[in-house]
Formats: structure tokens, sequence, C-alpha cells
């Protein structure tokens, strides 16, 4: 009984469900995880919470409509952590009853994942891979389970400053990206891996700029999905413009507004145009004549 009141709950905050249809909670499911995927988990997720909540309305028991739906209401990550922290604790008593609908149905590595997951946000990062040890001890062959491993290795390095957590990071992304060959994951995009090894390698003290442009377009090559790949353009024309290849930087950021307007990348644009003024004064990009 209350697992429909709290998933209910969730219903009313987030949208009504579509009344009288036919399909399946299943059925529901693939489609609110295909408006997921398109939209590449950012922007507006209207239509997949709609189809996730109808989902839920089918079997109230279903953990990952009800996980997916929480993933759309979690803040981002790139907000400062007293914004994060207070966001996730008004989704406490959801996250507390998808943990119990883990145990439950007796889906014990997601439990372990969902965890790992929710204390990830809260930079609990100790208990986050204890976490995502346990799910890949119950589930070795999950590529799912090692990306996330491979992430939660990278935002630990990042937040610390350790380019050794980040290079494991980046390995254990890459080897779960050698996985999906063969054991695909259809909440995984394929794009995601050359992204998420992209962004780990910028983070490293040293860059390695050539190796994140060669990731973030290999990433925008596989990409459908007009918000991820903006956001993948922008990045790689900071990349660019940290090599000196200024037109190259603008051209990226021009290619990211096409797909999506946004601040980001119109600053990167003015930065990349600075540096070519600058480079055609006889500067280079650290701002010291060359002759």
């Amino acid at each position: 009984m209350k697992t429909r009141i709290v998933a209910l709950l969730l219903l009313a905050l987030i949208a009504p469900a579509f009344a009288g249809a036919e399909d399946d909670a299943e059925s529901y499911f693939n489609k609110g995880l295909e408006h997921l995927v398109r939209q590449g988990y950012m922007g507006d997720t209207s239509a997949a919470q709609r189809y996730l909540s109808a989902a839920l309305e089918k079997d109230p028991k279903h953990v990952e409509a009800l996980w997916l739906l929480l993933v759309t209401r979690m803040p981002s990550k790139n907000a400062p952590l007293v914004e994060r922290a207070s966001a996730l604790a008004a989704l406490g008593p959801a996250f507390a009853q998808l943990f119990k609908l883990c145990k439950e149905t007796k889906q014990q590595a997601l439990l372990h994942y969902y965890t790992a997951r929710y204390a990830d946000h809260y930079h609990t990062f100790e208990r986050a891979q204890s976490e995502i040890d346990k799910a890949l001890a119950l589930e070795p062959q999950s590529t799912r389970f090692l990306l996330t491993k491979g992430k939660l290795l990278v935002d630990q390095g990042s937040w610390i400053k350790d380019d050794k957590l980040i290079e494991a990071g980046v390995q254990t992304i890459k080897k779960s990206q050698e996985w999906s060959i063969t054991r695909p994951n259809r909440l995984v995009s394929p794009s995601h891996y050359d992204f998420e090894i992209a962004l780990g390698l910028s983070h490293l003290s040293a860059p390695r700029w050539k190796e994140v442009v060669t990731h973030y377009r290999r990433s925008i090559e596989l990409n459908e999905t007009p918000k991820s790949t903006a956001f993948a353009w922008n990045n790689v024309s900071r990349a660019y413009r940290e090599l000196g290849q200024c037109d190259k930087a603008k051209e990226a950021a021009e290619n990211a507004l096409k797909e999506m307007k946004f601040g980001a990348a119109q600053n990167n644009k003015r930065y990349a145009e600075f540096c070519i003024d600058m480079q055609r004064e006889g500067f280079t990009t650290s701002g010291q004549r060359t002759n």
C-alpha cells in the first residue's frame, strides 16, 4: 500500500499519467526510456516523465521506471553541493521507497547501484565506491555497473585533484566500452562512453587535449541527440583552444550553437574569436609574442 501511495505522490508532483491507455507497464517504460535517450537525459524530459508515470500506474513495483523518474528530478551535478543536497533531501522519501522496492523484489544488485549513484550526488565517494563494488560482485558482467564505477572514480579524482584516480576511472570506462560491443545495455547510449572518457581526460591536471578531441568527436559521430551533440561540440571548442587551434575552436563552438543556443557555447565562440585575433597580432595562446 505504501508503495502505491509514494508512486502516486510522485505522479501528482510530476505529471498526470495517460488515462484509459491500453499499453502495459513495460511498453510505457520503453517509451519513456526512448524519450530520455533521445533527449540525452537533459532538457525537457516531460514526455519521458509522463510515460514513466504511466508505467508506475500500471505496475507500482517497476523499480527501473521509478529510478528513471527520479533521475529526471535529480539536481545537476554542476550545481553547488548545498543546492544538490537540498534537492536530494526533498526526494528522500521517494528514494527510500525505491530502496525498499529493490529489497521486496529481491533486486539486490540494483539496490547497490542506485545507492552508489545517490551517494555520488552527495560526494560521499567511499560509500559510492563500496556500493558499486557490491553491485559488480553480484553482476560482474554488467557493462552499466562497470561504467558507473569508472565515472565514480573520475568524479572522486576530479573532486580531490587526484590524477591517479581519474586515470583509473578513464581506463575503467574504456573497459566498459569494450564490454558494450558484445554486451550492450539499452540504458546506455553508445556515444556515452567516449563522452565520459573525454570528460575524464579533460579533468587531469595536465589534460591530454588531443585525446580529448578524439573522444569527443567520436562521441559526436555516434550521437543522435541534439543536446548531447551540442555539449560535446562546445567541449571540443575549449579543447581546440587549449591546443592553440583557434579556427577549429570557433568552428566547433558554431557547430554547438547550430544544435542548441546556450551561453557556454556563445562564450566559447567569443573566446575562440579573441584567440584568433591574438594569433593574428603575433601572440601565442599564452599571451606571449611569437617574434
